[in-house]
């Protein structure tokens, strides 16, 4: 019976303690939209966390958008090549003394690119992303995981992800998408131009039976 409890007891303290996960929300999401060049600003929301003593350990990733390659067709005797995995780089990572460490991939910008900052204690980080490109297209993912001490030692009691798509609409020098659409309709202009100015090809229409075709003289005599 003794035994019994104790099975017990541990059965629910386990459960507990793998079950429930912190709630980790990014926004905006799942999918944005920045104007080329503009800044942006992605919030990771932290909820249910399991106890008020226990330590956020928050890391930002980032994953490019796959580019397709095309590649010739392989012989049956030639074997496939592994499939790549998307790659996923680090951005910051913020520790139990509240320092951030930003990694390797943010040094390859000559301006900073990235900043983080935590507005709400234990609840709200946000990530500042200066002048958007092209490159900065993909996935952005906030982990979460909540630590507590035990015996001299910090133990993970709890995890969590979320994940934000981020897409760049590209405009021109002008900084404006209405001069793009006024570049197509020149180029639709002038194209219509050409054929209406061109030379006119006749095609032979048969509509009914062959008839003579008069010429212009024997018109003339008419």
């Amino acid at each position: 019976m003794y035994f019994s409890i104790v099975v017990l007891v541990l059965t629910k303290a386990l459960v507990t303690e793998v079950c429930h996960a912190l709630n980790v929300t990014v926004t905006p999401g799942p999918i944005i939209m920045v104007t080329e060049k503009d800044n942006l600003t992605l919030s990771c929301l932290v909820s249910q966390r399991k106890r008020s003593s226990s330590v956020l350990i928050l890391r930002w990733f980032f994953s490019p958008l796959a580019v397709p390659t095309l590649t010739p067709p392989l012989s049956s005797t030639s074997p496939s090549p592994p499939t790549p995995e998307p790659s996923q780089f680090l951005i910051v990572k913020m520790g139990i003394k509240k320092m951030k460490l930003y990694g390797n991939y943010t040094r390859q910008f000559p301006q900073p690119k990235f900043r983080l900052y935590e507005e709400t204690e234990g609840e709200l980080y946000r990530l500042r992303i200066f002048s958007v490109t092209g490159k900065d297209q993909g996935f952005y993912t906030c982990k979460v995981q909540e630590i507590r001490k035990h015996r001299n030692t910090w133990r993970a009691s709890s995890n969590g992800t979320s994940t934000t798509q981020l897409t760049v609409h590209f405009t021109l020098e002008d900084g404006s998408s209405e001069g793009l659409m006024a570049f197509i309709c020149r180029c639709v202009s002038v194209c219509c131009a050409d054929l209406l100015t061109g030379p006119v090809v006749h095609l032979p229409v048969h509509s009914g039976p062959h008839l003579p075709v008069l010429s212009q003289k024997t018109q003339a005599q008419r």
